[in-house]
């Protein structure tokens, strides 16, 4: 007879502080061409990456995500010339200058500017992650007393963990026009609490 054995899922929390915002920014540009397109694009990206250093965030905190160019087409289904995007990812390590930082690209690049996302988060997530994984196994291990108890048995041996995702629960704001922000200065970002959360599975052997 094999041997008997429980498995459990244990969920953990743990709240950190938010010490960095990390955003997504993206510039679009209408052209004849693709040429022309990519040109306009390249320039709008190189004006917001300017902003951005000038309001102190280092070159080491800027990445190209991505860049593209699609035709165009009228409600007629002509062609009528092409877009091209460029997406940079910023992380802005002073809470308190993300709305200057908007503020100021969209000054410089006006209704060509997008904020995909604002999203909250920590430099170093690690110990709020070991804080997170700690309260999951607990968890775990509660359920599976319980569980060798009904059965008329005690825990043995861990034979086996398995994490099911250690990920940050941050915040995300639908896509939006930087001009769209508040006329009296700029989008405020409030640090508040992330929370940071693990899963595991676990086995233990019932003796």
């Amino acid at each position: 007879m094999g041997k008997r054995t429980v498995t459990v899922g244990g969920n953990g929390r743990a709240t950190v502080s938010p010490d960095v915002v990390r955003l997504d920014l993206r510039v679009g540009h209408d052209a004849d061409d693709v040429a022309a397109a990519l040109a306009g694009a390249t320039e709008g990206i190189r004006k917001v990456g300017a902003v951005v250093r000038d309001r102190g965030v280092a070159d080491a905190d800027i990445r190209t995500l991505d860049a593209g160019v699609n035709q165009r087409w009228d409600n007629t289904g002509t062609a009528v010339g092409f877009t091209a995007q460029q997406r940079l990812g910023v992380t802005v390590r002073r809470l308190e200058a993300v709305g200057e930082i908007l503020e100021s690209a969209a000054a410089a690049v006006g209704n060509a500017l997008l904020v995909d996302s604002v999203r909250l988060d920590v430099a170093d997530r690690s110990d709020g992650l070991r804080e997170a994984r700690d309260a999951a196994f607990a968890d775990a291990r509660d359920k599976a007393q319980q569980y060798a108890g009904l059965s008329g048995a005690q825990l043995g041996a861990v034979l086996g963990v398995a994490e099911g995702g250690a990920m940050p629960l941050g915040v995300r704001q639908s896509k939006f026009m930087a001009v769209a922000m508040a006329a009296d200065g700029g989008m405020p970002v409030e640090g508040g609490d992330l929370e940071l959360v693990a899963n595991v599975t676990v086995t233990w052997e019932l003796v």
